[in-house]
């Protein structure tokens, strides 16, 4: 083999080496997916939850109402109401959008629009949500006894309420009215209410008949007042 023929043949191999080398490094690179491992996706970012708002027009109680709902909490709206020639109609309208939550936002806003209105807490009473401009002296009547044992729905409870000779003596004395019929319906509940109370007062009694239907979100009971002339009318709710 001569020395020319070798010379020339290594130049080819080594060619090849550098146009392999040049090809390779054109290429585009290899993601690190490619060696075994799945690629990194970007963290979805969770877009937090809006706070629920009343987009209809309603009054303080029904707003009350749908917070204490929001929170799963069980209380009582006792507020004022407008006496006219059919009745009682509402005080305090709420103009959309309401807060409904979180609840000591939601408060805020109506006793920002409302100033005589105002809101506590406590274990034995839940919330309770007040209208410093209303008495409401029918709710610090005081029973000797009270005791029912009901499976119909919450007006049956209140009718037998307002039958007890401290609540009807009550009424009569006082020149207080209730405008709203109250029936007596025929649902029934499962299991029957038990209450058994004694030298409790009206707004004691309600709590606990309030809680008697028991439900999520809990029941919560509205008392609303108005006088005309020489006249109190009044309305008891659980809803």
């Amino acid at each position: 083999m001569s020395p020319k023929w070798f010379f020339h043949r290594k130049c080819a191999a080594s060619g090849c080496l550098i146009a392999l080398f040049l090809v390779s490094g054109c290429s585009k690179p290899v993601p690190d997916a490619a060696q075994g491992e799945s690629a990194a996706k970007p963290v979805a970012q969770s877009t937090p939850a809006k706070p629920a708002v009343e987009t209809a027009q309603t009054d303080a109680a029904a707003a009350v109402v749908k917070i204490l709902n929001a929170a799963h909490r069980n209380g009582a709206v006792i507020v004022g109401g407008e006496c006219g020639a059919s009745g009682m109609s509402d005080k305090y309208p709420m103009q959309p959008p309401v807060k409904l939550e979180p609840m000591n936002d939601a408060f805020q806003e109506i006793s920002a629009k409302y100033q005589n209105i105002y809101w506590r807490e406590s274990r034995e009473t839940g919330v309770r949500v007040l209208d410093s401009g209303v008495k409401a002296k029918l709710l610090k009547v005081r029973l000797r006894e009270f005791r029912i044992v009901e499976d119909r729905e919450p007006d049956a409870a209140l009718a037998a309420l307002w039958r007890t000779p401290e609540v009807a003596g009550f009424l009569r004395k006082n020149h207080v009215r209730m405008p709203r019929k109250i029936g007596t319906p025929k649902k029934a509940i499962s299991p029957p209410m038990i209450i058994e109370m004694k030298n409790a007062m009206v707004a004691d009694i309600l709590d606990r008949i309030a809680a008697g239907y028991r439900a999520d979100p809990p029941k919560v009971w509205i008392y609303r007042e108005c006088v005309d002339k020489k006249e109190t009318l009044v309305d008891v709710q659980i809803r």
